[in-house]
């Protein structure tokens, strides 16, 4: 090829610019934000998030993306009402790809469509028919996913709810229903069977990629779904797209993610009335040769305006929030009879793991809480530990100890308490070991502290 003195000295120009069109797209700041379902019309905080970093009222255009949904179509007029009617973005147009249409995501006018929106909203359903929609034949991105991919690398917004959030996950992927006590007792399945509902089934090959290298759940604390989590990232963790984190996120709440470059540096921001719990699995013990058991699971739940680092763990408070040490309201922590709050219980507990935890941290005395399953044959005990004494002796504690706060939300008024650092252990119940079995270990640490101080 010849090239002429102007195209040589014209070639570092042309470098230049491409080197600066590189830096701005892979360089520009990401943004996803994960609601956990059930997205109120008023959650304000939530809707006016995204149409801010689509660009702001007036200027967003933001493309529903309803694969997800048997009702496609009926789902993308309901959230157009929502974007462009209620929430001020110009534009919430339907981007017309589902397991009916399948055939649209390698139709140029389509990616034409997806290139010229600010946003993208992924609505609820089930996270499967994401992928069957997105991808063709096995795990090929197709053009529209490619260009959601590149549009979301340059910098525009990515939200999901409910399935649409689960489905942006690079680890594996949790598939559509399952119960914690079904994936304690059973462990997880690679597969779904619509014969059992109840067992826990999870997608090798993960989701679509958006989200850092952790499983994401949704509707997490209302259906009890601490468990699930943690039974399929001890189930999953050495497989290639395992995790040894986790995240679960509310109802009508929403986690905001952030980074430039390396999405395991994302930083994640609570939005919203509920809150997001962090599991961490890295150091637990795990024991599956019976019944399962795990020790040393970290856990961590976040509420409005709250903070982590993913790349450190590190988790920071809303600042209007206090310390609960000194300042708790009750004496004792009360434990549960039901602590996913089962389906096939007379009375469904919503929110009961939580409940357990919060009033553990807002209790003067206790250290320690139990709650267990309703089901049983097995039944299985959960011991929550917040004094850093007793999870040394029942279980390690390289999270550095627990640390709680609470104070009155700024957009509703309502009484939350954030925790982090929290150790828990599962294992099967038994009713004549449990407690005596804690006692001995505390006791017989103390033995050991008072032998060093005075012999």
């Amino acid at each position: 090829m010849h090239l002429s003195m102007s195209d040589m000295l014209h070639m570092p120009k042309l470098f230049i610019l491409f080197a600066c069109t590189l830096a701005f797209v892979y360089g520009a700041q990401k943004n996803l934000v994960l609601v956990g379902g059930n997205l109120q019309e008023d959650n304000e905080q939530v809707y006016s998030l995204i149409v801010e970093l689509a660009g702001g009222r007036g200027n967003a255009k933001i493309g529903l993306v309803t694969a997800a949904n048997l009702n496609p179509e009926n789902s993308a007029q309901y959230y157009q009402d929502m974007f462009q009617g209620r929430y001020g973005a110009v534009e919430a147009t339907w981007i017309p790809i589902d397991i009916y249409r399948k055939e649209n995501n390698s139709d140029p006018e389509v990616v034409a469509l997806i290139n010229g929106m600010t946003g993208f909203f992924f609505g609820g359903g089930d996270q499967i028919y994401v992928i069957e929609s997105l991808y063709i034949g096995d795990r090929q991105e197709s053009p529209a996913l490619a260009a959601i991919r590149a549009k979301f690398e340059a910098g525009t917004v990515v939200a999901g709810t409910s399935a649409g959030a689960a489905c942006q996950s690079s680890a594996v992927m949790i598939v559509f229903v399952g119960l914690s006590y079904n994936a304690l007792a059973h462990g997880v399945n690679d597969y779904y069977d619509s014969d059992t509902p109840d067992e826990v089934a999870y997608n090798r090959s993960g989701g679509i990629g958006l989200a850092p290298r952790f499983v994401v759940d949704v509707h997490f604390s209302e259906k009890g779904r601490e468990g699930r989590l943690i039974r399929l990232l001890a189930d999953t963790k050495d497989e290639p797209n395992g995790a040894t984190l986790g995240v679960g996120v509310d109802e009508n709440t929403a986690l905001h993610l952030t980074w430039d470059t390396d999405p395991d540096s994302a930083v994640g921001t609570v939005v919203g009335a509920g809150g997001v719990m962090m599991v961490d699995i890295s150091s637990a013990v795990i024991s599956t040769s019976r019944d399962f058991d795990i020790k040393d699971a970290v856990i961590s739940y976040l509420t409005e305006e709250d903070r982590v680092n993913f790349a450190t763990k590190q988790v920071t408070f809303a600042p209007w929030k206090q310390s609960l040490s000194g300042n708790e309201r009750f004496d004792h922590a009360v434990g549960s009879d039901d602590i996913f709050g089962s389906p096939y219980a007379p009375y469904r507990k919503s929110r009961e793991w939580n409940r357990v935890a919060t009033s553990l941290f807002n209790s003067r005395l206790d250290d320690i809480v139990y709650g267990r399953t309703y089901e049983k044959n097995p039944q299985f005990e959960v011991c929550l530990y917040e004094n850093p004494l007793c999870k040394q002796v029942v279980m390690s504690n390289e999270a550095g100890g627990a640390e709680a706060v609470g104070g009155n939300s700024t957009t509703t008024g309502n009484y939350v308490i954030s925790y982090k650092g929290m150790t828990v252990r599962i294992h099967p119940y038994d009713a004549t070991s449990t407690t005596d079995r804690c006692r001995a270990n505390v006791a017989f640490l103390l033995a050991l502290v008072f032998v060093n101080l005075f012999l």
